[in-house]
């Protein structure tokens, strides 16, 4: 037993560590804000384990944002969760006397007064009690509690009682109080140990630090977090870590590909771009639109998401600029935005492709040459024999046809035909070779539309179902002012039923 806990409090330490390392590593980020990463510090109780300074930071709401506290809690196994009982137990942090809701009050009164200017983070392996109430409250996009659907209800519901119960343990006495000091609180289930570590490897060689080598007993990084606490130094700026780094063979050194070119994002996902705003000198967060996949209501998809991404890339682009455009985003998203860069308005747009050797910059040759590439295999079926729209379903990582079939019965649309398209070299995560492979596919799809089409059919409806890489579906997207009518449609990956399609954007919009 007594190694058992020695080599949980080892692995716990490890796991907080390897946490900081993957901050610091946002120090070398192309248009970092963050100035200071602390480790350990002193200045806050329970969210002290790793501190982010920013300098030039707003939150998705547009305000200022000064610093994330992080909590980094380990756990062996997963035999636990969250819940909001626990929330109120002092020992479900290891503590004899305060709770997480108390300390966070506490945190809150001192650093962010507003609720806005920091952030506080659980980040644990361990997940929210599915079947508790805090997971009724909980996003599954940001981590923070949606207080909308906290308030929901009198004193005597399910959450009435939640709220009273919060607000007696906290010695506070309305919902507003209460609001406040959840507003900066955010619950992040974090990765395991090993998948922390693998993660982090890709973000030390980004940052130029040389990465943990495959098979290695001892990680550099994890020892070195040691010494530094040993060192009583708890606060590092980017000159600090290099300086570390090169003293202990650590440092590499990195280059930025293309650094004058404007960096724009766009994010609907918060996984694999939790910190894309060190990467852009803009970012549009549209995660309050979402709660983990899903969207919140589907008319935002036509009240909201498209008219912030046509006002975000009108406001940050102009006629001849070159840019990298980040698509961290549900595929209508990414079509969307392909639509308003359109091939004639000017800008030279590449795009960052999240790929199986890490991200790269995918700008399409100007040299294209249709005959190095797989083309599309285009199959058809006929459906309603008096339809007048058609639908296309393009299977480039995966297969979309059964699900395409079935949304379209349920749905009982008015498609004439059906058009299934599919790589030549089959539909796979490694079917796109490249960004020239990917316009050229877009090219073609565009041409095929023109000629394949009736005229009755080109006066109907386009209805376009997708599972391909967003750089492919940007580029579609760009041509997509040809097609007429267009609706596009998302997966829904929660519900993953047969034909789990639901409508989103609609071309040209409204």
């Amino acid at each position: 037993m007594a190694k058992r806990a020695i080599a949980a409090r080892i692995q716990g330490d490890d796991y907080q560590a390897r946490w900081f390392w993957f901050q610091v590593c946002r120090l070398f980020s192309e248009r970092t804000k963050v100035v200071r990463v602390g480790y350990e510090a002193n200045n806050i109780k329970s969210f002290d384990d790793v501190v982010v300074y920013y300098k030039g930071m707003q939150d998705d709401e547009g305000n200022p944002l000064n610093t994330e506290y992080h909590q980094v809690k380990f756990h062996v196994t997963s035999a636990g969760a969250f819940t909001y009982k626990g929330m109120m137990n002092p020992a479900f942090i290891n503590a004899t006397s305060v709770s997480i809701l108390q300390r966070l009050k506490n945190a809150q009164t001192q650093y962010a007064p507003n609720g806005t200017e920091a952030h506080f983070i659980l980040y644990s392996p361990w997940q929210i009690d599915p079947d508790d109430r805090l997971a009724q409250v909980h996003s599954k996009t940001d981590g923070r509690l949606d207080w909308h659907r906290l308030a929901e209800g009198g004193s005597n519901s399910l959450m009435g009682k939640l709220r009273a119960e919060w607000r007696e343990h906290l010695s506070i006495e309305t919902d507003e109080e209460l609001c406040l000091v959840l507003r900066p609180l955010r619950i992040l289930q974090g990765r395991t140990l090993k998948e922390i570590g693998d993660w982090l490897n890709d973000k030390l060689y980004r940052a130029g630090l040389l990465p943990i080598e495959e098979g290695r007993l001892c990680n550099s990084y994890d020892e070195l977090a040691r010494r530094l606490i040993q060192s009583e130094k708890t606060e590092f700026t980017r000159a600090d870590i290099e300086a570390i780094c090169k003293r202990e063979n650590l440092w590499l050194g990195h280059s930025i590909v293309e650094p004058d070119v404007y960096r724009l994002g766009i994010r609907s996902f918060l996984r694999w771009a939790e910190h894309l705003e060190d990467e852009t000198d803009a970012m549009l967060d549209l995660l309050r639109y979402f709660n983990g996949r899903s969207i919140r209501s589907l008319d935002l998809w036509q009240t909201e998401i498209y008219p912030s991404v046509d006002k975000f890339l009108t406001n940050h682009l102009r006629f001849g600029q070159r840019c990298h455009l980040h698509l961290h985003t549900h595929a209508s998203i990414a079509f969307a935005s392909g639509y308003c860069l359109n091939s004639k308005s000017g800008i030279d747009v590449a795009l960052t492709q999240s790929t199986g050797t890490g991200r790269e910059i995918w700008r399409p040759s100007p040299c294209l040459v249709p005959n190095q590439y797989p083309a599309w295999t285009v199959t058809q079926e006929s459906m309603v024999e008096d339809g007048t729209d058609v639908a296309i379903a393009l299977s480039v990582t995966h297969s979309v046809a059964s699900d395409v079939q079935a949304y379209i019965a349920l749905a009982q649309l008015p498609i004439h035909r059906i058009f299934f398209y599919m790589p030549s070299n089959g539909a796979n995560s490694q079917a796109i070779v490249d960004a020239t492979h990917a316009k050229l596919l877009a090219d073609q799809l565009s041409a095929r539309l023109r000629s394949d089409r009736t005229i009755l059919e080109r006066q109907g409806k386009l209805h376009i179902f997708v599972a391909a890489p967003n750089a492919l579906v940007f580029f579609i997207g760009q041509l997509a002012r040809s097609f007429g009518s267009c609706i596009f449609y998302e997966y829904d990956f929660d519900q993953n039923t047969p034909g789990a399609y639901q409508p989103s954007l609609m071309f040209p919009p409204l």
